[in-house]
């Protein structure tokens, strides 16, 4: 019998190529290889390329549809073992993160102004000043610098909901899951934030304080649709969150910009 005999789909006996455990129906179950030919025809490899293409755009847009739109769901999936049909948490925050990152080297530089106090280091002063002619240079700063601190903002984020929420969820892993899509639903909003930043009208800066009003409003959301609870409890909960993370951000910006002056 030839290797290619061997890949017949529907042949109840056949031998997976991959790990040569007995394949029954066209998916090996010991590895999860699809049966295929050994030498693809032209009309197969068209047939695969359009199913990848499809399966993956509409994994894509279902789960940016549910991420956007309905807060927890994602995680909620996820935590019950529906994962086929979704995007993988980390690829998901990764192309949200891309997005915004993306925007805010093409977004226009706003007014930036920087003090340091005239007896203050003379180095800082000078970098001062030079940010105050060109804001662009701490804002490429932060571009570079804070999707490393993300990699600590966000655990540190899991761990701050696994404070709040260790009776309902013991083990540390499911809040990252939480923290993950959280930041990748806020990655999609401070994108819609500065994009929209260009235009000095009256309604934008109500569109971006609402904006930065949602970003309350999920958590809370989410949070209830994960872990339950009574939604008192739940915005007591939202609040205390946001506001124990808002301050390390705050002080994560803060290392950045004076890292950065220091270097200028």
């Amino acid at each position: 019998m030839s290797s290619e005999s061997l890949t017949v789909a529907g042949s109840g006996d056949s031998l997976c190529l991959n790990c040569g455990a007995p394949r029954l129906g066209p998916w090996c179950a010991q590895c999860g290889q699809r049966a295929a030919a050994t030498r693809p025809t032209l009309h197969e490899l068209l047939h695969d390329a359009v199913h990848e293409l499809a399966h993956l755009d509409g994994k894509i847009i279902r789960s940016a549809g549910l991420l956007l739109f309905k807060p927890g769901e994602l995680t909620r999936e996820f935590l019950d073992g529906k994962r086929v049909r979704a995007v993988s948490p980390i690829r998901m925050y990764l192309l949200c993160s891309l997005l915004f990152f993306a925007t805010m080297s093409i977004v226009p530089a706003g007014k930036l102004r920087i003090s340091v106090d005239q007896h203050g280091d003379a180095q800082l002063r000078s970098a001062a000043a030079r940010v105050n002619k060109d804001p662009s240079l701490l804002i490429h700063a932060f571009e570079s610098a804070f999707p490393k601190a993300m990699f600590i903002l966000m655990p540190l984020f899991a761990l701050i909901v696994f404070a709040f929420y260790f009776p309902s969820e013991r083990l540390y892993v499911p809040h990252f899951y939480f923290a993950v899509h959280y930041h990748a639903f806020a990655f999609v909003a401070l994108t819609l934030f500065e994009a929209v930043g260009v235009f000095h009208l009256l309604v934008i800066r109500i569109l971006r304080l609402l904006i930065l009003l949602a970003l309350f409003v999920y958590l809370g959301i989410a949070l209830r649709r994960v872990y339950g609870g009574k939604r008192w409890l739940t915005a007591l909960k939202t609040v205390a969150i946001l506001s124990i993370y808002g301050f390390f951000v705050l002080v994560a910006m803060g290392l950045i910009a004076l890292f950065t002056l220091r270097r200028l």
